[in-house]
């Protein structure tokens, strides 16, 4: 969990926290609110009831906000930090419905890059040199590294 909250930006954090607390205290006034304003005193439900079932909704809509603006601040660090398109993919995920969104950027996202040995951008893990600046990218000794002819592994036959 903590590694999530790390991506997100602290801004969206403190947003989140905010509207959890806004929650938490708007139920209640908007429970005690509605039940001063029932025809029916005797109801099944007191006003210390309606207070409480009022921080409850309050909380728990307030909850589910935080958590859906948690996570569309993690996409967009995510996809910034990837090197992506971070305002297109948060517009994927706000506008297509039921989740889709997320789940198209999960599968869709590219892996994180590096930062340029000469101006410091991030750059794509596949691309050779800098788009910014043009320096050129260490080759990684992965396995996706290309061989040379006579290196093993190639289809060369070694005597023993």
């Amino acid at each position: 969990m903590r590694r999530f909250l790390n991506v997100v930006p602290r801004a969206v954090r403190i947003v989140a926290e905010i509207v959890v607390a806004c929650g938490a205290f708007i139920g209640p006034v908007v429970g005690a609110i509605a039940r001063a304003t029932d025809h029916h005193p005797h109801g099944p439900v007191g006003v210390l009831g309606a207070g409480f079932l009022g921080l409850a909704m309050g909380l728990f809509l307030g909850c589910v906000i935080a958590i859906w603006l948690l996570c569309l601040g993690f996409v967009y660090a995510d996809a910034k930090r990837r090197a992506m398109r971070p305002v297109l993919w948060l517009l994927v995920v706000i506008l297509f419905p039921n989740l889709l969104g997320f789940l198209l950027y999960f599968v869709m996202r590219q892996p994180i890059g590096t930062a340029c040995a000469g101006c410091g951008r991030t750059i794509p893990s596949f691309q050779p040199f800098c788009s910014w600046c043009g320096h050129a990218q260490p080759m990684s000794t992965g396995g996706n590294a290309p061989q040379g002819p006579g290196s093993p592994g190639m289809g060369s036959v070694s005597a023993v």
